[in-house]
């Protein structure tokens, strides 16, 4: 018999990271790709946007149809850019990896070995993101 889990912290690990500036609508973007932890298959997409207004969007979609979330978060100009700088700081140390933390509202069933159950798709806001970024 399976024993079911309610988690409401998803961890992963950064497989990759961009920085994108767009010049003509001045817009700046982090985006990367994540391994999923304490979720058994799957990984995470996520877009994280220099936004100027004091409503910022932090929000967790996970399909239930397919091994895949998308994460939305929206940072003030000071937040984007210490986070950017760091990621630049880090991007030539390769022996360990950058670990993100999600903490979400709505919380999620995973079996004793990590998998996932969704019967529906969910859209959940995010309580708080976490990076751990090695210094060495």
């Amino acid at each position: 018999m399976t024993e079911w889990l309610h988690i409401n912290k998803i961890e992963m690990l950064v497989v990759k990271a961009e920085y994108i500036y767009e010049l003509s609508k001045s817009v700046e973007e982090i985006n990367i790709s994540c391994q999923l932890l304490n979720i058994a298959r799957g990984r995470c997409e996520v877009k994280i946007s220099k936004c100027f207004k004091d409503n910022f969007k932090k929000k967790l979609f996970i399909s239930s149809k397919k091994a895949i979330m998308k994460a939305e978060i929206e940072l003030n100009e000071k937040n984007f850019n210490n986070l950017n700088s760091n990621f630049f700081k880090y991007r030539n140390q390769s022996s360990k990896k950058i670990k993100v933390s999600l903490l979400m509202e709505n919380a999620v069933a995973t079996s004793s070995s990590g998998i996932l159950n969704l019967e529906n798709d969910l859209s959940t806001d995010l309580k708080d993101i976490l990076f751990n970024i090695p210094v060495f």
